[in-house]
């Protein structure tokens, strides 16, 4: 493990409009100078190649789309440490496993470092590319969260 080593890792899927926050939010990072520490991923619907992309990291930053009733747009910080892990999980096809499942599985192997996901409140999830406006107006916030996040690890 590189024991400064940061992964960046937006999951999502960009052809179902803020399904895809994810992505959008990886693809403004890439665009930036970051530390040479950060690793910035685009996981797509990662599912369990996420378990591969925790591997070596001492921490992670984990964007997704976060159905939580709240209003669109609305961001949610989640420690890894706060979701249940541990909880028995439902029998799953190895192609369809939720993010929550695969961090579970990286735990249980000792692949998974200090995690945070960053959660946004989708508006629209339908065929599109384009994110909804509530979300699209936050992806900014959302982006300055996670340099906040990132400088307090450097």
């Amino acid at each position: 493990m590189d024991k400064k080593r940061t992964v960046v890792i937006g999951v999502g899927n960009l052809l179902f409009g803020d399904e895809g926050i994810g992505i959008h939010a990886v693809n403004e990072l890439k665009k930036e100078a970051l530390p040479p520490e950060v690793e910035v991923i685009d996981g797509g619907a990662a599912g369990l190649d996420l378990i591969f992309m925790l591997e070596g990291a001492a921490r992670a930053i984990i964007i997704d789309c976060t159905e939580a009733g709240a209003e669109p747009g609305t961001i949610f910080r989640i420690p890894v440490t706060d979701l249940a892990l541990n909880a028995p999980s439902r029998a799953v096809s190895l192609h369809d496993i939720s993010l929550v499942e695969a961090l579970a599985l990286a735990g249980k192997l000792g692949k998974l470092p200090p995690t945070v996901i960053y959660g946004v409140q989708p508006g629209k999830v339908t065929c599109s590319t384009e994110l909804s406006e509530p979300v699209k107006k936050n992806l900014p916030r959302l982006l300055s969260l996670i340099r906040q996040e990132m400088a307090v690890l450097y």
